[in-house]
């Protein structure tokens, strides 16, 4: 399916010319960044219309990988205008590269300038030996059109084009802007082969290393002077004499000494370096194959890590998990133990109050509110006289009458409890054994009681208990 102007769009315009107008873009289908070149055929004849055509079809044939690749080609007849699609090389061109080391004064490494002989040579090659025995002259070689990818690996590109536009004024055109790169026999209107790409060729290397063109002057006339003499200075010392030696054969003035393509290739100091740089990208093929071999085993270990990480994780979270149910399980347990302490909380709270209830009743003489007067609560019984109230238990205000009705309980009391206190009372008379024994008993049970309701109600141990009943008076 031919391609359209909707299937790509336009990101900068790098540059424009004699051959019309060169812009980035970007194939919106896969995202790959391309340049097109448009050239408006409508003012052509037909005559450079067939030539357009012609160099177009060469482009599409033209496959090496150091020929600047063709992609497609799109008319717009409304505008008149033809849309030339190619490779993007990113790396700049020779002539940017030359410029910024002029402005840096640094020269070019040798091993660089090799390269790019052996590399454009092979790109010419592929154009002057072509499998069915024409030879195609690209006949505008010259730094700006020799392009460079990402790994400054030469892409050979303008095949011509702006001499097909513009056949009768390309020339002069060339001719004035950049002449410093035209063979003698073009300076002398003479027929030219693909020798005359030798020459130029030639004119590029010897830039490459000087920073200039061999061949400069203050005008015209000189220029055409000095290249049909080859009047040159040699190369910068820094360089070899072996790349002097091949510059100065490609800039032979007399054709038939210019050697060829394969001559060039063939030269014994060419097939040395030709070797070299073949181990060397052997050698960083293998370097970027171990890399990338390290690359992918690291990333394996990172995943496995990555993996050992995530089943980390997966065990920290259900640990958590666990966690959060063993907490569920407390706060129910919690729950009900809060639920049993306000149960029994509300059943000491009835039972405490019961007890009060009985103590009251029972003993209305007892208090546990804190001290005051023995003698001042209650109703004192008439029948009883007023007495000097004294805690000597021999004394006899603590003694009560004998009753004949009293002394028959007295026995039978104290027959209960003297086998208790024998060892204690032994010295006392009956009567006042059985009146002790029961004092005893009676303060056992208060104090009895009085631990129950310190428990009870928390009251403080010094707390006294005062009653007349404790004091027996009647």
């Amino acid at each position: 399916m031919p391609s359209t102007l909707e299937d790509f769009e336009v990101l900068s315009t790098i540059g424009s010319g004699s051959y019309g107008t060169c812009k980035k873009i970007r194939r919106k289908k896969d995202g790959k960044i391309l340049v097109w070149k448009e050239m408006e055929y409508g003012t052509m004849t037909e005559s450079e219309k067939l030539m357009l055509v012609s160099e177009v079809n060469l482009l599409r044939e033209l496959k090496h990988q150091h020929i600047v690749r063709y992609y497609d080609r799109i008319i717009d007849r409304s505008k008149t205008t033809i849309y030339i699609i190619m490779e993007y090389c990113d790396g700049g061109d020779l002539a940017q590269l030359i410029s910024s080391s002029r402005r840096t004064g640094s020269f070019l490494d040798e091993e660089f300038i090799w390269k790019m002989l052996i590399q454009i040579t092979s790109a010419l090659k592929e154009c002057h030996r072509r499998k069915n025995g024409k030879a195609v002259l690209h006949r505008d070689l010259k730094p700006a059109n020799i392009f460079l990818d990402a790994d400054k690996n030469v892409k050979l590109g303008d095949f011509g084009l702006a001499r097909v536009l513009h056949h009768e004024t390309s020339f002069a055109k060339t001719y004035v802007g950049t002449p410093y790169y035209m063979s003698p026999e073009l300076v002398n209107n003479m027929s030219y082969n693909e020798k005359s790409d030798i020459w130029a060729m030639g004119c590029m290397l010897y830039e490459l290393c000087a920073l200039h063109p061999p061949f400069t002057a203050s005008n015209q006339l000189d220029l055409n002077r000095k290249i049909c003499v080859g009047d040159y200075s040699r190369i910068p010392l820094r360089y070899t004499d072996d790349l002097n030696a091949i510059i100065s054969k490609l800039l032979r003035v007399e054709v038939h000494k210019r050697p060829s393509i394969e001559d060039v290739l063939h030269d014994s100091v060419v097939v040395r370096r030709i070797k070299r740089l073949e181990r060397k990208n052997s050698h960083e093929k293998v370097e970027a194959q171990v890399e990338t071999k390290s690359s992918h085993e690291s990333l394996k270990s990172w995943e496995a890590e990555l993996k050992l990480w995530e089943r980390r994780m997966e065990s920290k979270e259900e640990e958590l998990k666990n966690k959060e149910k063993d907490l569920v399980v407390r706060e129910k347990l919690m729950e009900e133990r809060e639920k049993r302490i306000e149960q029994m909380t509300k059943e000491l709270s009835m039972k405490t109050g019961l007890d009060r209830d009985i103590c009251s009743a029972g003993d209305a003489d007892l208090s546990f509110d804190g001290p005051h007067p023995c003698l001042s609560r209650g109703k004192r019984d008439p029948d009883t006289p007023k007495k000097k109230v004294t805690f000597d238990m021999y004394g006899k205000e603590n003694l009560r009458r004998k009753d004949k009705g009293d002394l028959f309980l007295n026995k039978l009391l104290a027959k209960d409890y003297m086998s208790k206190y024998t060892a204690e009372i032994h010295d006392y008379d009956s009567v006042y054994e059985t009146e002790l024994a029961k004092r005893r008993e009676l303060k056992e049970r208060l104090y009895k009681a009085k631990s129950r309701a310190i428990e009870l109600q928390g009251m403080p141990d010094n707390t006294r208990i005062k009653s007349r009943n404790l004091l027996y008076f009647r």
